[in-house]
């Protein structure tokens, strides 16, 4: 069985995952990005806090996956 790949996720997107790693438990990230890291299944939001799963924490590790080809 083929995973399928990571969704791709905006440079800014990655941002806002990488800032919900931290540990210090304030995280200021537009709500648009929170949406969608919770609808990818890579946060979830618990009485009102935003945190990891399981899967947030492996891409976070896994990195954005981006590359930058110049030409």
């Amino acid at each position: 069985m083929v995973a399928d790949p990571p969704a791709p996720l905006s440079s800014e997107e990655f941002e806002s995952l990488f800032e919900l790693s931290k540990p210090d438990g304030r995280h200021d990230i537009p709500q648009l990005h929170w949406e969608r890291l919770v609808a990818l299944g890579y946060a979830l939001r618990r009485l009102g806090v935003l945190e990891l799963t399981e899967a947030g924490k492996r891409r976070v590790t896994a990195g954005n996956g981006r590359t930058h080809l110049s030409e």
